[in-house]
């Protein structure tokens, strides 16, 4: 078999993006690609992200082929959108997940363990958060913001002690973080900016996504993803 040529390899990627619209949206009937676009956008990060992309290929399809002709192709498009276009069917297809790209060994404190310690760890590793475990649970975030709030009014009470108090007092004191979700190994990682996204509509700021193997709270943690790996996130989907 020959090489495909430009058409070909597009026209291939093409289908192969209709097809998998038409599976998320479980459409039997006929319907016009940017109808599927717009439709599947509201239900798949990558198809919203590409949404004017992919009209514009729709345009450019029936530039390459002429249907009248009996589906007759009459242009070939250039290498650069040819390999465009198979990276969005690819990125479809196969979406990467979080799974191994941020996994990793994930530093965690116990609530009986003194604020000294967290201040030390923190500042070695550069984190700006970390959960909590209270029986082997995440109990909440500590963050270097929570522990400014607790010195300043520990300060203020004269209570001001990192090697007597606790992290659980430190929380019981300026309140637990809740902003955390967990997700699964298999996670796509097109689907982590969004979580980051909605809690800015709410709001609230989510501070930490919590990888655990299959997602739950009682699960070991395995990884975890900040607002600082965003840039990471979007290179990779790149």
């Amino acid at each position: 078999m020959g090489e495909q040529s430009n058409a070909e390899r597009f026209l291939n990627a093409y289908a192969a993006i209709e097809k998998e619209m038409k599976r998320v949206l479980d459409s039997k009937d006929h319907r016009p690609f940017s109808e599927l676009v717009n439709k599947s956008a509201r239900v798949n990060p990558l198809i919203e992200r590409y949404r004017f992309d992919l009209k514009e290929y729709s345009e450019l399809r029936n530039a390459i082929v002429h249907d009248r002709a009996g589906g007759e192709i009459i242009a070939e498009p250039n290498t650069d959108v040819v390999e465009s276009i198979e990276r969005i069917a690819g990125l479809l297809l196969e979406p990467p997940r979080v799974a191994p790209l941020f996994l990793k060994e994930v530093l965690v404190f116990e609530v009986d363990q003194p604020v000294a310690r967290a201040i030390r760890e923190l500042s070695k590793m550069t984190y700006t958060q970390a959960p909590v475990l209270k029986e082997g649970k995440v109990t909440g975030l500590l963050t270097l913001k929570m522990i400014v709030q607790w010195m300043g009014l520990s300060l203020a009470n004269d209570t001001f002690d990192i090697e007597k108090t606790t992290i659980g007092d430190l929380m019981k004191l300026v309140g637990e973080v809740d902003g955390y979700e967990y997700v699964s190994v298999g996670k796509s990682l097109l689907e982590i900016p969004d979580l980051f996204y909605r809690w800015q509509d709410r709001g609230k700021k989510l501070e930490a996504v919590l990888i655990t193997r299959n997602g739950k709270n009682d699960e070991p943690i395995e990884g975890i993803i900040t607002n600082r790996d965003l840039p990471l996130i979007h290179r990779e989907l790149e």
